[in-house]
């Protein structure tokens, strides 16, 4: 959505955000977003259909330009958007028009030239700056900063990719680094599961830090009580004077871009060691349970 507000500001278009609910994320935009913002910038499929003539189905992979109707649409699929986007530009400096772009998108990407990535953050923060949840979103974050002053954010990210964590030990590296560095020592953490936030506010306190975190009903993102946790998370995260974060998470990504303390935040990147031996473990369990779970061995 930010990459999509940068394109448009850059070539100067309307920007219109046509939102689906997912099984992963079985909400309509009614529910995370406010009214003014949903009533400026979101659509349904249906509109989506009628004002521009696609359906997320009918969208292929990869670049295509319709001449005929003035369209060109994207759908990275497996090589993302900003593999596109140098044949995307030479595609608007064809003097024949284009009407609509319609992109299906999962990642970032920016046109090659338009901005400096400096600039390219500054934007995405600006969007974010105007993005409003709604009002229990937006009441649940202001109460849990309610009287706290600076703190770092922690982010974790378990369950759909501990296969690229970082080690524990660099966790505990850079907490210690953010705290001497900056003299604060309270410590916000989110996390995708209960029993690592759990045990990283253990740690935290073994370094001498205040840990502390936002109780949730759910933390299942298939549920509208989940993905408003989420959400809460992030925002608070985005309010920290700066962040410690898995460098695979785009989740933890923009919290920092949409903070104020990008330049001082650590990025880890992903354990080798530990990447090898999650992939061996799960190897080793699909193994195991194969036959049984695809029924073909009785």
């Amino acid at each position: 959505m930010a990459s999509s507000s940068v394109l448009a500001d850059t070539l100067g278009a309307r920007l219109r955000i046509c939102w689906e609910p997912q099984d992963l994320l079985p909400v309509q935009a009614s529910e995370v977003f406010s009214a003014s913002f949903c009533a400026d910038l979101i659509i349904s499929p249906e509109q989506a259909q009628d004002e521009f003539g696609v359906t997320r189905a009918s969208i292929p992979y990869y670049l295509h330009r319709d001449r005929a109707l003035g369209q060109i649409t994207l759908a990275g699929h497996d090589s993302g958007e900003q593999a596109f986007m140098p044949d995307l530009q030479r595609m608007l400096l064809d003097p024949e028009p284009t009407r609509v772009i319609v992109i299906a998108a999962g990642g970032q990407f920016l046109l090659p030239g338009t901005a400096p990535q400096v600039d390219f953050r500054a934007r995405r923060n600006s969007f974010y700056a105007r993005m409003a949840f709604r009002a229990e979103t937006e009441d649940a974050v202001d109460s849990a900063l309610a009287g706290r002053a600076s703190f770092i954010g922690l982010h974790l990210r378990y369950s759909d990719r501990s296969h690229q964590a970082p080690l524990d030990r660099s966790i505990r590296k850079a907490l210690r680094a953010s705290a001497d560095d900056s003299g604060i020592t309270s410590v916000f953490i989110a996390s995708d599961t209960a029993s690592a936030r759990d045990r990283w506010i253990d740690e935290s306190r073994l370094l001498g830090l205040d840990p502390w975190f936002v109780s949730h009903d759910s933390l299942a993102r298939s549920n509208v009580e989940g993905s408003r946790a989420a959400l809460v998370d992030w925002r608070v995260l985005s309010r920290a004077q700066r962040l410690v974060y898995f460098a695979e998470s785009s989740f933890a990504v923009e919290a920092a871009v949409a903070g104020p303390g990008f330049d001082d935040s650590i990025a880890l990147g992903t354990s080798r060691l530990r990447k090898a031996a999650v992939r061996s473990t799960g190897f080793v369990r699909a193994g195991l349970t194969y036959p049984r779970r695809h029924g073909w061995i009785r």
